[in-house]
């Protein structure tokens, strides 16, 4: 297959498909003839199935048995805020000392455009 079928046969974009080619996350195995890729069924479908993922939230593959998404013991349907990640960092505050030396060199800036400004 091309680029462009085995991307349709993955059933996601080609652009999506060229990105995770780049990114070494698509299909490792291809065949290259000059600079044209094709891709084998059968790869495409190991590759499909070493990204299958189990959801641990239901047993025994969806027949009702798990935990329900809007349950409090699931951890993983909790909601998420939106936009960007903020940092839960603490304010760093300086020592008094930084903010002394700091008012000191304002204050000698100050006083020495002063005594430039009556000397000119």
């Amino acid at each position: 297959m091309t680029s462009r079928e085995a991307a349709e046969y993955l059933r996601i974009s080609y652009d999506g498909f060229r990105t995770m080619r780049s990114r070494g996350q698509g299909p490792a195995v291809f065949i290259s003839l000059g600079r044209r890729l094709r891709f084998r069924k059968q790869d495409l479908d190991a590759f499909l199935a070493s990204r299958v993922q189990c959801d641990a939230r239901v047993s025994d593959w969806g027949h009702g048995q798990g935990v329900s998404a809007g349950s409090d013991l699931n951890p993983v349907a909790t909601k998420r805020k939106r936009g960007r990640p903020r940092s839960t960092g603490q304010i760093v505050l300086m020592p008094v000392s930084v903010y002394a030396r700091a008012g000191l060199l304002l204050a000698l800036a100050i006083t020495g455009w002063m005594i430039s400004l009556l000397f000119s």
